[in-house]
């Protein structure tokens, strides 16, 4: 009869509207029976990925998690990566802390892995010295990657993980260690990245490159194994220092990976070290390299002083305008708006609209004839197709205001600014 009344139940809820499902199910969810219990919960999922699950309902399946029965929580347990609720981490720990059946408690863990808060820490390094060793550890190290947190507890936690160690022959134990440990604890680390076991050694160095302890690595730059490890600490302690290692890994290191950690480490610099950064790729000749990051860096500098952005865009501009973008160099300057108040950005930007034939917005800049001369001046040796065209703008807008001089330099008679060759096309320009 129970069985029978339970495949009834799995057979005709779907069929039930959704209204109905939403006002039957606190009374499944509370049933004296747990197969009913965990249909309930099967039933929330299914609302809860259409998106119809309501906040009251997903906390009734989270409260479940104390449930009597372990194959209610169980299923509680499986559905906590697919809730969304402001304390969900903090109901999730205080059941974990009473928590005794192993699969409920691995899924528990998981959550955590995945959605890491610092509440989490102590009630998963609490399960190490136990079966469930392996899913607590990788998802310690998920936590102390991604959430803040004191390392004053550090001393305590270490011992913890030693505890687990004398136990559990764990490769991903030695990452915690070289996490929490002291340099002199890393140190003594450093010594198992010549093992034989590689798992062993990828365990310590991703440790290593969890907290950016790069340099014990160097030596082992040519190891496909630990490569990988050099360039993720780099980035993770990113300096002067870790990129000019960085550099000198250029040839070694494939070139989107490589591209990717300059980029990562060059834009968490602070500016002057960002700019001392830009010298030395200048130095190397690396122009396709410095205009590729100067824009990237740029493009996330909204979080950087005005003065840091002008100094970036004094290094981006003459670069882009080198490479045929005067446009793009046009648009990243107007981005300034009415905080353009440098005189050499103002310059600049009326040098790059005139190399892009943007002869408003260059106006925008100089509404005097003598910069429009000096381009020119310029523009006749450098491009005297360009300095034909800057030429009839300067007579078109500034004829009027021309001196007796100026007019002279631009070759003109008394009579007309156009020559007797000009065409009815030539006298209006765009």
């Amino acid at each position: 009869m129970r069985s029978r009344l339970i495949d009834t139940y799995k057979e005709l809820w779907p069929l039930i509207s959704i209204d109905q499902q939403h006002k039957k199910l606190p009374a499944l969810l509370a049933d004296n029976l747990p197969e009913l219990r965990t249909i309930g919960i099967e039933r929330v999922s299914v609302l809860n990925r259409d998106g119809e699950a309501t906040e009251d309902e997903l906390l009734l399946v989270v409260s479940l998690l104390d449930d009597t029965d372990q194959s209610v929580r169980l299923s509680a347990a499986k559905l906590l990566p697919e809730i969304n609720l402001p304390d969900l981490s903090q109901r999730i720990v205080a059941s974990l802390k009473d928590e005794q059946n192993e699969e409920v408690t691995a899924f528990e863990i998981l959550y955590f892995k995945d959605n890491p808060h610092l509440v989490a820490i102590e009630p998963v390094l609490a399960r190490l010295d136990s079966p469930l060793v392996e899913v607590s550890t990788n998802t310690l190290i998920s936590l102390l990657r991604e959430t803040p947190f004191a390392e004053e507890n550090f001393a305590k936690w270490i011992l913890i993980v030693r505890d687990a160690k004398k136990n559990h022959n764990y490769p991903s134990l030695l990452t915690l260690e070289a996490i929490l440990g002291t340099d002199q604890d890393r140190n003594v680390l450093s010594e198992l990245l010549k093992s034989s076991s590689e798992s062993v050694r990828i365990a310590v160095a991703d440790g290593f490159a969890t907290i950016g302890y790069w340099k014990p690595l160097v030596p082992y730059k040519n190891d496909p194994v630990i490569a990988p490890f050099l360039i993720a600490g780099l980035q993770t302690n990113a300096d002067l220092e870790a990129f000019n290692t960085l550099l000198s890994l250029r040839s070694s290191v494939d070139v989107i990976r490589w591209d990717s950690a300059a980029l990562n480490i060059l834009k968490a610099l602070d500016t002057r070290s960002f700019l001392l950064a830009d010298d030395i790729l200048s130095e190397a000749g690396e122009t396709d390299l410095r205009v590729n990051i100067l824009m990237n860096v740029w493009k996330q500098s909204a979080n950087r002083s005005l003065s840091a952005r002008i100094a970036i865009a004094k290094r981006t501009v003459p670069l882009l305008n080198l490479k045929g973008r005067s446009d793009e160099a046009l648009r990243l300057l107007r981005a300034y708006g009415d905080g353009m108040v440098d005189e050499d950005l103002l310059s600049l930007q009326f040098h790059t609209a005139i190399l892009a034939s943007s002869w408003d917005s260059a106006a925008e800049v100089w509404q005097i004839p003598q910069p429009w001369m000096n381009e020119w001046e310029i523009m006749k040796t450098n491009d005297p197709t360009a300095a034909v065209v800057i030429r009839q703008q300067i007579i078109q807008r500034f004829e009027q205001q021309l001196t007796e001089t100026q007019s002279e330099t631009l070759g003109l008679d008394q009579t007309s600014v156009l020559t007797e060759e000009s065409t009815p096309e030539q006298e209006k320009i765009p």
